[in-house]
């Protein structure tokens, strides 16, 4: 496929258009205002169906999967791994002061 560019030349001044006259310019357009363009184009344009948890989008399932889990109401505690492996939760008490605790690694 071939791309054609075409140089116009405003024939007068177009002030609404930031144009004076003699200015050159490059008009912009889309596929839908060529016509015939649909026919050429059809079937090369990728198209992607909704991502699902479990079937392969614009995002991969595991993405969307993990998307749906981020919890968009206020948390009730972060998770931290230290560096030796063990989990702790951030929280915070009544009064707003944070609280640290270490998860059980049995459950």
């Amino acid at each position: 496929m071939s791309t054609k560019i075409i140089q116009l030349e405003a024939r007068a001044d177009h002030s609404d258009l930031n144009l004076a006259k003699g200015e050159p310019y490059y008009p912009a357009t889309s596929a839908d205002a060529v016509k015939g363009l649909d026919k050429v184009v059809e079937g090369k344009a990728v198209k992607y169906d909704p991502a699902t948890e479990t079937a392969d989008g614009l995002m991969t399932a595991a993405d969307k999967k993990k998307l749906n889990e981020i919890k968009i109401e206020p948390l009730e505690g972060l998770r931290f791994k230290s560096p030796d492996g063990s989990i702790f939760v951030l929280s915070v008490d009544n009064e707003g002061e944070p609280v640290f605790t270490k998860e059980d690694k049995n459950g």
